[in-house]
């Protein structure tokens, strides 16, 4: 009787995500923020993941519709509407990348799936340094 084989369980890829947020002072003639950053994960997971944006106040979480997506070395910017809130307040960008099931390895001549690894690349949060909104003149 053949030994049966244990097929590999997915591997968890975790990683980090780095956010910037310019400007760091939002006033009445702000029109847009930049966000910048890079997500710090294996190779398999950096590539092609979609970043999505809120501004947290608090408690209170502002979800953005805009999103971005990952370079093959993790690196994204995205143009960001300014956040709504009135001033005097301080407020963080939150990016979040999607979680992601990636599979490498070779592709056999005539089969459909690949054999390869799989790999299970881990929703990421990570917050900016804080924004500062001044009152109105």
């Amino acid at each position: 009787m053949a030994p049966a084989v244990a097929k590999k369980a997915p591997k968890q890829v975790g990683g980090t995500v780095s956010v910037n947020a310019a400007p760091s002072t939002i006033d009445a003639t702000t029109t847009a923020v930049t966000a910048t950053g890079n997500v710090a994960s294996s190779s398999s997971c950096r590539k092609g993941r979609t970043v999505r944006f809120a501004y947290v106040n608090g408690t209170t979480v502002t979800t953005l519709a805009e999103t971005a997506v990952t370079r093959s070395n993790g690196d994204y910017t995205a143009t960001l509407p300014k956040p709504t809130d009135t001033g005097p307040a301080t407020v963080t960008l939150r990016a979040t990348v999607d979680a992601a099931i990636r599979k490498v390895g070779s592709k056999k001549k005539g089969q459909k799936t690949k054999k390869g690894r799989v790999f299970n690349c881990l929703e990421i949060t990570g917050n900016s340094a804080p924004l500062t909104i001044p009152a109105p003149l």
